[in-house]
């Protein structure tokens, strides 16, 4: 809402009206004064002309300071009108400065995604400088640029205009924001473009936004056509605010998008858990239920067949035992947060290997210490996984378990001697070698590979590659893009 001015009287025009009239009127009444004076005292002979114009002079005299004294006071109320004008001026520009900033704060507080960030933002140059076409350009974490959002121009358009005022997409915008004049056609009845780079602080720009005006006459600029200082401050401000929304709104898709990932994670190893306990343990006890039936009537009817029984009952028993605290050992949690990637790696591995009476070889001299955390996570698990089937089906005495860094890449290896298999036969078996089938699902979504190098009797060793550069990337741009 505007300020509303306060209305008061021009003094200084009616100071100037009256100051001829008033000091006129001061004059003539001095002079009549100073005639009626020298009258009554009379004329002397001798300075008859002095008597003469002692009156008029007087007059004049009187005449002269009233004016002066009008012109003064004259002057000095336009002088507090133009002061009071110009404060007014600037606490007018400094209420809709703040009354933009409240409602861009609003805006943007109120919104969820970056989707209705951007649509706000495309429409604040209309509000801001009466642009006809606006259009938003963002960064991708790769660097080139792309519209987010575009109103008022078609894509033929907005290309021409933009090659008018020679914005490209391999250039940054300017650091502050800037009015450029076309070099070029521009379409319809366009004249400038206004750039407002999205920027906060000294950090590298995000993005800008494309103001395309018909004139500059909302804009105030100086002689040479540059923006006015305040206007700029204001541009700086917003821009900033709307590149802070944009990378939190950014930051919030990425957090969401792990939660997802983790969700998703969480079940799949909640599945896998559940598979291995129904096809391990709850079919071998099932199946000792049976058998149990069976023994009562072997008491009475051929009770020597009971101790083999109760030999193969043991073996059973451990086996099934075994499997149980596979699965809580897979259960329990991932102690990366305080021992380190390394340091819950080698604990993991090292009691596992003591849990299986395995002899273990681990190797770890060659890790990177700044792997990202998700590589960190998603290599844990795949060394989770190599074991568990190493210790379901190799029936092996000696592991080797190795990270290292080939080709650009994290490499773990997860090597045992126990009775190997043939990969090929087993990938056509339905049903078989599930978790190796999950593991190279795991590895393609990741960018990388697995290899499984076996033969029956010869052991087996599973290799992942993981891309250094996975994870440190971020999600794609969201939103509907345009292409630049």
């Amino acid at each position: 809402m505007p300020l509303d001015k306060p209305t008061h009287p021009d003094i200084a025009a009616a100071l100037r009206s009256v100051r001829w009239p008033l000091a006129a009127l001061i004059g003539l009444i001095f002079a009549l004064t100073r005639l009626v004076e020298t009258a009554l005292v009379g004329f002397r002979p001798t300075t008859r002309l002095i008597n003469a114009l002692d009156p008029l002079f007087w007059g004049v005299l009187a005449a002269v300071a009233v004016w002066g004294v009008l012109s003064w006071a004259a002057g000095q109320e336009q002088r507090y009108r133009t002061a009071e004008r110009r404060m007014l001026d600037e606490l007018q520009l400094a209420h809709q400065r703040l009354t933009v900033l409240y409602e861009l704060n609003q805006r943007i507080a109120s919104s969820a995604t970056l989707d209705e960030v951007l649509d706000y933002a495309v429409t604040l140059p209309g509000e801001l400088v009466e642009a006809r076409a606006a259009a938003v350009t963002l960064f991708d974490e790769q660097g080139g640029a792309f519209i987010a959002r575009s109103t008022g121009l078609t894509e033929e358009h907005l290309a021409l205009a933009r090659s008018a005022v020679g914005l490209r997409p391999d250039q940054p915008p300017p650091r502050k924001p800037e009015v450029l004049t076309p070099r070029g056609r521009m379409p319809a009845d366009l004249h400038a473009c206004l750039v407002v780079p999205l920027v906060e602080g000294d950090d590298a720009p995000v993005g800008w936004i494309e103001c395309y005006l018909t004139d500059t006459h909302s804009l105030a600029t100086d002689a040479s056509g540059a923006l006015a200082p305040e206007v700029t401050s204001l541009l700086i401000t917003i821009g900033g605010e709307i590149a802070e929304a944009v990378q939190g709104s950014r930051r919030r898709a990425r957090e969401i998008a792990s939660l997802v990932a983790l969700e998703q994670a969480i079940t799949a190893e909640r599945t896998r858990i559940a598979r291995d306990l129904h096809d391990g343990v709850a079919q071998s006890l099932a199946f000792l239920r049976m058998r149990v039936a069976l023994w009562e009537d072997w008491l009475e009817q051929e009770p020597e067949r009971l101790r083999e029984e109760f030999e193969a009952l043991k073996a059973n028993l451990r086996r099934q035992i075994e499997e149980l605290r596979r699965a809580i050992f897979a259960l329990r949690p991932i102690e990366l947060s305080q021992l380190g990637f390394a340091g819950a790696l080698r604990r993991f591995v090292s009691e596992f290997a003591e849990q299986q009476d395995w002899d273990l070889e681990l190797e770890l001299s060659d890790l990177p210490p700044d792997l990202p955390y998700a590589l960190e996570l998603a290599a844990f698990r795949f060394v989770q996984e190599a074991l568990n089937n190493a210790a379901k089906h190799a029936n092996a005495r000696h592991v080797v378990v190795a990270l290292r860094v080939v080709d650009g890449g994290l490499q773990i290896v997860v090597r045992d001697d126990g009775v190997g298999f043939d990969p090929g036969a087993q990938g056509e078996l339905p049903g078989t070698r599930l978790g190796l089938r999950q593991m190279r699902e795991r590895a393609a979504a990741l960018d990388g590979r697995l290899t499984i190098l076996s033969r029956p009797g010869q052991g087996a060793e599973v290799r992942i590659w993981l891309p250094l550069r996975y994870a440190r990337e971020s999600t794609a741009p969201v939103g509907r893009v345009i292409p630049f």
